[in-house]
């Protein structure tokens, strides 16, 4: 167990690529959903911001192979992997909080990332302000704050140190309880005084995933790494093994040995 918790804790600390592309099929699907409602012709340039390893940069080079295309990324070792994609775009290493086109854009796609910006209220108009008249933004974010693991995660911050004590600081377990996201209806009161057209929808889809412990192995390389990134050597073993015994014990294995996760996801497509 020791060697297990030593590799989980160090992976994530850090964007782990290698890890990120485990569950890459499952990824795609909603940047599948995402794309398929968004209706540009002939867009000149697009921007996958938080592009990661190229998942979905790859998917835009498919449907638009004339397109310049722009992949934007915190993560070195993310980018590191998506250059190795057969593919033809410019990779740039910026936090989102920084980032500004050199040129308007035609698409802007976040898939999976807008969740870990907060204030959205100032966020999306201003990346509504990148765009192109006639451009799109288009997003899909996780809707993890009332799932049962994330419940265990805040409740692993709440009581897994000695004695039943809290893991990390009060700051921490604080913002991990946050709500960064908003309500469907605010994104529209937010967002339809500044477009043309908007499509707001949420789904929830029953990931078959496997694995020995894949809940976890799925949210260590995202919604884990504030916490890995807080805590003590001392107490992410100890977080970590108290969460995968709670996760495991509420999300049993099925007969075929594979393992049930509900993930609900909010979808945006706006445009200006």
């Amino acid at each position: 167990m020791s060697a297990r918790l030593e590799t989980a804790g160090n992976a994530c600390t850090h964007w782990d690529a290698k890890a990120y592309q485990q569950f890459s099929r499952l990824r795609q699907r909603p940047v599948n959903e995402l794309l398929d409602r968004v209706d540009l012709d002939n867009p000149q340039r697009i921007y996958d911001l938080g592009c990661g390893t190229g998942i979905a940069t790859q998917l835009l080079a498919e449907r638009w192979p004339r397109a310049q295309l722009h992949g934007v990324d915190s993560s070195r070792q993310m980018l590191d992997q998506a250059r190795c994609l057969p593919i033809s775009a410019q990779w740039t290493e910026c936090d989102l909080l920084d980032w500004h086109p050199e040129q308007p854009a035609d698409l802007l796609l976040a898939a999976a990332v807008l969740h870990f910006i907060g204030d959205h209220q100032q966020l999306l108009p201003r990346l509504l302000g990148h765009l192109r008249p006639g451009g799109c933004l288009a997003a899909h974010m996780p809707d993890w704050r009332d799932a049962l693991w994330y419940r265990l995660m805040l409740n692993t911050l709440d009581n897994a140190g000695h004695g039943g004590t809290p893991l990390g600081t009060p700051e921490l377990r604080q913002r991990m309880a946050a709500r960064s996201l908003l309500a469907l209806e605010d994104y529209y009161r937010l967002l339809a005084p500044l477009t043309t057209s908007l499509d707001i929808w949420e789904t929830e889809q029953l990931q078959v995933v496997d694995g020995k412990s894949p809940i976890y192995d799925w949210v260590k390389v995202s919604a884990l790494r504030p916490v890995m990134q807080a805590l003590t050597s001392q107490e992410q073993a100890r977080f970590i093994y108290h969460f995968l015994m709670r996760v495991q014990a509420h999300y049993p294995q099925e007969k075929n040995g594979r393992t049930l996760f509900p993930f609900k996801r909010i979808f945006i497509v706006a445009r200006v």
